[in-house]
């Protein structure tokens, strides 16, 4: 008759814990610490290269450069290509320095007289309008809602709603209602004698002249129910701001008082 024996372990320790003490270490066995700080280190690495690339590579495109002028103060500068630009009083240029061998273009607020040199086009954009050329020698004034483009020589494209092409000795305004007016002017130059300091009006609204007298000579002017006013003269920044005021308020027969630093104008 076969018999059966049944042999009892010498030990008292359940199967679970024999696992958890022999092999669980086997399979749940970490990475070294030094291996998981290098792989952090070599993808800190990575993402630094990668984000340092991106940046030179945006850096043309986000560095702008901007060139202004106070009240009362002229100002010349010259553009990477020898391209000069001059700023009337109160005005404002900025460029991406950076990116100008890829795009010559320029922003602007006030007054500018440019001399550009040939090469690549050359524009120039402000809220009222864009000029294109190529090289040549033109002004324009863009302030409010004013909007005047000279051609002192070569040819420029005017794009304000439509567009207008300028030859030498032309000027383009643009009409409250958005329609750019172009025509022959025999006084271009005059128009852009304030660069030596010599301002030329010909019909032009006195309110017009008095805010340009306020600009040039960084002065406070009152006054008021003046705006059906049309003045032609002329005047030299070397002359006295009062004396100024007077030629251009006697036509008129316009009172003239300062108080303090304020000149006020007013009609008897």
């Amino acid at each position: 008759m076969e018999k059966h024996f049944k042999i009892e372990p010498h030990w008292s320790r359940s199967k679970e814990e024999i696992w958890k003490e022999h092999f669980e270490e086997m399979v749940l066995q970490k990475e070294p610490k030094s291996v998981k700080t290098g792989r952090l280190m070599k993808f800190t690495f990575y993402y630094a290269a990668v984000a340092a690339i991106v940046l030179i590579l945006l850096i043309p495109f986000v560095y702008i450069r901007t060139i202004e002028t106070s009240r009362g103060e002229h100002r010349n500068f010259i553009l990477p290509d020898g391209s000069s630009a001059t700023l009337n009083a109160e005005s404002e240029i900025s460029y991406k320095p950076l990116y100008w061998n890829i795009s010559r273009t320029i922003k602007m607020e006030g007054e500018v007289y440019f001399e550009v040199e040939k090469g690549k086009k050359f524009e120039v954009k402000s809220k009222n309008g864009t000029v294109k050329v190529l090289g040549t020698k033109f002004n324009v004034l863009s302030r409010g809602d004013s909007y005047f483009v000279s051609c002192i020589t070569g040819k420029v494209e005017v794009i304000s709603g439509g567009r207008v092409v300028l030859d030498k000795d032309s000027r383009v305004t643009k009409s409250k209602d958005g329609t750019l007016f172009l025509e022959k002017r025999d006084d271009v130059v005059k128009i852009i004698s304030w660069r030596d300091n010599m301002f030329y009006f010909s019909s032009a609204p006195l309110s017009d002249v008095l805010e340009e007298i306020s600009r040039q000579y960084n002065v406070k002017i009152e006054y008021s129910n003046l705006s059906d006013y049309l003045y032609s003269g002329n005047f030299s920044k070397e002359s006295d701001v009062s004396v100024v005021l007077e030629i251009v308020a006697l036509p008129f027969g316009i009172k003239l008082e300062r108080s303090k630093d304020v000149y006020k104008l007013s009609k008897p």
